[in-house]
């Protein structure tokens, strides 16, 4: 664009009216941007207009003698008319920030410093590529290349910033100019802006409800009672999950209890019948024992008269001892004698009998003196008459 700003706009507002009225371009969108809202807290988001479209935008460049200054470049389709072939073809769509200009850098503290400055600063903000884009007005180049000059709000992790606000962050190099709304009551969370309750008017969205709005233009006293409301509500929320945790630990410590006294039960019963079994074995022992202390009383009785026959007997034998032993004594006395006079005739015997031993010897070998010499006489009177 190296024309003079006014002939260049008055030529594609030209163009636009020629082509517009002779082919009926119009743009198209594929509905709401599918875009996941991670938190349900009761407060209100900074978001983007309803009638914006999804565009992934590459940043181009910052300029600062011209009222456009912030300019990026994307592809979108538009729809043709059937006159001139009809269906959707992608457009090449060039999107500048409406209302947001650069300051002259010659004019600043850092001079030409400035545009690196505010260069960076949008890219930063729009690294991730992905835009919403409300056109404020649309001039077509020619079939497939446009120029939005529209608000744009670049996704910055789960939320989305609005390029007006530019300002706010790059105080002294972008000015434009943002209504401002008084939000006392309302719990808003921003990113950029002036200083609270002040806040910048525009779209918003309530996150519980996905609800869009836009301020000033809806009721703030009724979103506050929303807001007032579904705070009450999440505490009462809070506190109904913390009183059924704890009906739930109550309901856990009752089971359990109940299956304690369950135990319990069981083991009384148990404990019954065993005290009634043990009541019948005290009884069986009670008789036991009566029987067994007649039966002691029984024999305490024969033991006494058995200790009375006892001493009775150990006194007979007593005296039974006694006589036996003098009679013992007596019989000593006479085996004694009867010993002595065995032996005097032991001696005597002996004696006699080595006498007569002695006769009986002699003639026997006087005997045996014959008897051989009869014999050797015999033999010798054999002999001689053998011959």
């Amino acid at each position: 664009m190296t024309v003079p700003k006014t002939a260049l706009v008055v030529a594609m507002l030209l163009l636009a009216a020629v082509v517009m009225a002779s082919s009926q371009w119009w743009l198209f969108s594929y509905g709401p941007y599918d875009y996941n809202l991670r938190t349900t807290r009761p407060y209100y988001l900074p978001w983007y207009a309803p009638h914006s479209v999804p565009m992934n935008l590459t940043f181009l460049n910052v300029t600062w003698w011209k009222p456009e200054s912030i300019w990026f470049v994307g592809k979108y389709y538009i729809h043709i008319s059937r006159r001139i072939g009809g269906g959707y073809v992608p457009a090449t769509i060039y999107v500048v920030q409406h209302g947001v200009r650069m300051v002259d850098p010659r004019k600043t503290d850092l001079g030409p410093l400035a545009i690196d400055l505010v260069r960076d600063r949008v890219r930063e903000i729009c690294m991730q590529g992905t835009a919403m884009v409300a056109p404020v007005e649309i001039i077509v180049i020619n079939a497939t290349t446009q120029v939005w000059i529209s608000d744009i709000y670049c996704q910055v992790g789960n939320n989305w910033f609005w390029l007006r606000l530019l300002p706010y962050l790059l105080k002294g190099y972008v000015v434009g100019d943002v209504e401002i709304v008084n939000a006392s009551g309302l719990n808003i969370v921003y990113f950029a802006g002036p200083s609270w309750p002040f806040v910048p008017a525009g779209w918003y969205i309530y996150p519980p409800h996905k609800f869009v709005f836009r301020l000033p233009d809806t009721n703030m006293a009724l979103l506050a009672k929303l807001q007032e409301t579904e705070t009450r509500l999440l505490t009462l929320q809070a506190e109904l999950a913390n009183k059924t945790a704890q009906l739930a630990q109550l309901n856990a410590t009752v089971a359990q209890l109940n299956t304690t006294i369950a135990q319990l039960e069981t083991a009384l019963a148990e404990a019954r019948g065993e005290a009634v079994r043990l009541a019948a074995e005290n009884q069986r022992l009670k008789a036991q024992l009566e029987e067994l202390n007649v039966t002691r009383i029984r024999l305490e009785g024969e033991v006494e008269a058995y200790r009375s026959q006892l001493e009775t007997l150990r006194t007979a034998v007593a005296t039974q001892l006694a006589q036996l032993t003098a009679e013992n004594q007596a019989l000593k006395v006479q085996i004694f004698s009867m010993n002595k006079t065995l032996a005097e005739l032991n001696e005597t015997y002996a004696s006699k009998l080595r006498s007569e031993i002695e006769t009986w010897t002699r003639a026997a070998w006087i005997g045996a003196a014959v008897g051989a010499a009869a014999g050797a006489a015999a033999t010798a009177i054999a002999f001689r008459r053998r011959k």
